[in-house]
C-alpha cells in the first residue's frame, strides 16, 4: 500500500488514577495531528445525561501522512503530555478503509468523508469506530438523549456478553468539544462483527428504532484495521488476545 492513499488514524485509550473532569476541559494533542478527538467513557446522571467525568478516556487523532501517524504511535509520551499521569495505556496504527455518514470529527459536519480511506481492505484485526450527533438540540431534545445514551450502553453490555467482541467502550465528546462522541469496537472476526451488528440482537433493534422514531440526527460508521499496537486496554492487549 503507497503512503499518501489515504489517511490515518491513531487510536489512544487511557485509564488516569482518579477520575478526570473533562466538562469544557479537552485534553491537547498532537501537533502533527489534522484532528483530535479525545473523551470520557463517563456514566449518566440522575437526568439521563453524560457526566464527562471518568478514569476511562479515549479516541483519536486523524493524519494524512502516514510518517506523522507513526511518529505519534511508536513514541506517544513525546507528543501527548497526559500520559504521564495514566496508569494504563493503550495505542493503535489504525487504517480507515470504509466509513460512511454524518459527523463533527473536524470541527464542522461532513457527509461520508471524515476519512480518505484505502482503496481496498487491507486485512487485519477489525476496529469499528461509530458516532451519533444532534442538529442545535434543545430542551424538547433532551428525552430523545437520554434515551438514546441508556440504549448505547445498553448495545456496550450486549456486546460484552459475546465471546467475539473483544473490546468495546464509548466516549462521549458533546460536554467536552462540542463535537461528536466515538464508540469504539475491536472484534475477533468481520463475520462476528456483522452477526451482532446486522443480525438479530439489541443493536439490531436500536437501528430499527432509528430508522422508525428517531434517536439522533446524523450518525457514521468506519471500518479499519489495527495495524500495529502496544500498551494495554484493560489489562492486556485485545490484538494479542486474538492471536
Amino acid at each position: 500500500m503507497k503512503t499518501g492513499q489515504h489517511e490515518w488514524i491513531v487510536f489512544h485509550r487511557v485509564r488516569f488514577s482518579e477520575p478526570i473532569d473533562g466538562n469544557n476541559n479537552p485534553f491537547p494533542g498532537p501537533k502533527l495531528a489534522e484532528s483530535w478527538r479525545f473523551y470520557p467513557a463517563s456514566p449518566v446522571n440522575s437526568e439521563g445525561m453524560r457526566t464527562n467525568i471518568s478514569e476511562e478516556w479515549g479516541g483519536f487523532g486523524i493524519y494524512s501522512s502516514h510518517r506523522d501517524a507513526e511518529e505519534v504511535f511508536e513514541s506517544p509520551e513525546d507528543h501527548l503530555s497526559f500520559l504521564g499521569d495514566t496508569v494504563e495505556a493503550y495505542h493503535a496504527l489504525v487504517v480507515p478503509y470504509s466509513h460512511r455518514g454524518k459527523v463533527n470529527w473536524r470541527g464542522t459536519v461532513k457527509e461520508d468523508s471524515s476519512f480518505i480511506t484505502a482503496p481496498a481492505d487491507p486485512g487485519g484485526v477489525l476496529a469499528v469506530f461509530t458516532s451519533a450527533g444532534y442538529d442545535n438540540p434543545g430542551p424538547d431534545d433532551l428525552p430523545r438523549i437520554a434515551n438514546f445514551l441508556r440504549e448505547v450502553d445498553n448495545v456496550q453490555e450486549y456486546y460484552g456478553t459475546l465471546p467475539d467482541n473483544i473490546r468495546r467502550a464509548v466516549f462521549s465528546g458533546a460536554g467536552v468539544d462540542a463535537h461528536d462522541g466515538i464508540t469504539v469496537s475491536i472484534w475477533r472476526s468481520d463475520a462476528a462483527m456483522m452477526q451482532a451488528a446486522y443480525k438479530p440482537g439489541h443493536h439490531r433493534d436500536q437501528m430499527d428504532y432509528q430508522h422508525e422514531k428517531g434517536h439522533f440526527d446524523r450518525s457514521s460508521f468506519t471500518r479499519a484495521r489495527i495495524v500495529s499496537s502496544k500498551g494495554a486496554w484493560d489489562g492486556g492487549d485485545p490484538v494479542l488476545e486474538i492471536g
